[in-house]
């Protein structure tokens, strides 16, 4: 009797995995495992809407590299499951402000890559437990801070290689635990003072590759806890003094690529944990640096961490002519004139 039971309990068991295999969209693949549902259906061209059949209790979906265009809101109904949803590198120029509610469990969002030029501002209206969202590679021209007014739980935005001109002051009020931000490779000229203000948990903030000419005293103040500050490829002309004072826990920077003639004396004098993880910390190559006696601050603290810096080979003199393209590590106290 036990063996009968034995044996109709396994084949009741092969027949919920053999049917539970069968519930695969066309040209996907379907994994399945105890606790984990994935369904990836990746580079099919001919994919133009999200696929029917997609198991319901799917805790991971890949929809990328297809020409899927629209998402609908009725597209993802139901999956409560669902903890990942992956569709970059598609053709999506609208996504229904209804298409995430339900999914409770959504923690991970990837939009990399794709044509949108504004996101309903309800869409993330009920992702309580998102922790990343990627929305890199799109054509987003601003931001509404509805967008993520929700999301308390985000621990990760990236916003880069965007259209970005500028960003309201209340942007990001409600993201007080994302831990990093990436806005690099957009075309922002200015950012508000209180921009960052309620981000103490920031750790990685990348403002690279954009055009900012200056950055406004104070507007690092509240990153206490940032270690990884990119501002590199801007407009920067003039460091304010104390601009990274507060910043103690700060273990990597990138100014090079900018307009810098000279720095403030005492500019860095807070970074003492500069280069502590990787003992390169600091980039400030490729600036056009004024060799004379207002230079002397930085050229005694580049001589005095010389191992901490990036790049010091293209940190080089513009000015004047007698100097140029000398390392500015190599320069005597005499030739900076003081």
């Amino acid at each position: 009797m036990d063996a009968m039971k034995i044996t109709a309990v396994l084949f009741l068991s092969y027949i919920c995995f053999s049917s539970s295999m069968a519930i695969c969209p066309n040209q996907c693949t379907c994994y399945f495992s105890d606790n984990t549902t994935a369904v990836i259906c990746v580079s099919i061209e001919s994919l133009y809407e999200v696929p029917e059949n997609i198991p319901p209790n799917a805790t991971r979906i890949s929809l990328e590299f297809t020409n899927i265009g629209i998402i609908e809101e009725k597209d993802f109904l139901g999956f409560h499951q669902l903890e990942e949803l992956h569709l970059s590198n598609n053709r999506l120029t609208n996504i229904s402000s209804g298409a995430l509610k339900g999914l409770h469990q959504l923690r991970i969002l990837d939009l990399t890559n794709n044509l949108l030029t504004t996101i309903a501002p309800e869409l993330f209206s009920t992702s309580f437990n998102l922790t990343t969202l990627v929305l890199l590679g799109n054509k987003l021209q601003t931001v509404n801070p509805l967008w993520f007014h929700h999301l308390h739980s985000l621990e990760s935005l990236d916003l880069s290689n965007n259209m970005l001109k500028s960003l309201p002051p209340n942007s990001f009020q409600n993201l007080t635990n994302l831990i990093t931000l990436d806005l690099s490779s957009n075309k922002l000229e200015h950012l508000s003072i209180d921009l960052f203000n309620k981000m103490s948990k920031l750790e990685r903030l990348n403002l690279g590759d954009n055009q900012l000419r200056s950055v406004l005293p104070g507007i690092f103040d509240h990153l206490l806890n940032l270690e990884y500050l990119f501002l590199n490829a801007n407009q920067i002309g003039k460091i304010p003094v104390g601009l990274f004072n507060k910043l103690l826990k700060l273990d990597t920077m990138d100014l090079s690529s900018n307009k810098l003639e000279s720095v403030p004396p005492g500019v860095f004098d807070k970074l003492l944990h500069i280069g502590t993880k990787w003992q390169q910390g600091l980039d400030v190559s490729l600036n056009p640096w004024v060799c004379n006696c207002d230079l002397k601050y930085l050229w005694n603290w580049l001589t005095m961490n010389s191992e901490k810096m990036f790049s010091l080979d293209s940190t080089v003199c513009a000015k004047p002519e007698i100097v140029r393209e000398k390392q500015i590590t190599a320069l005597t106290e005499v030739e900076l004139m003081c």
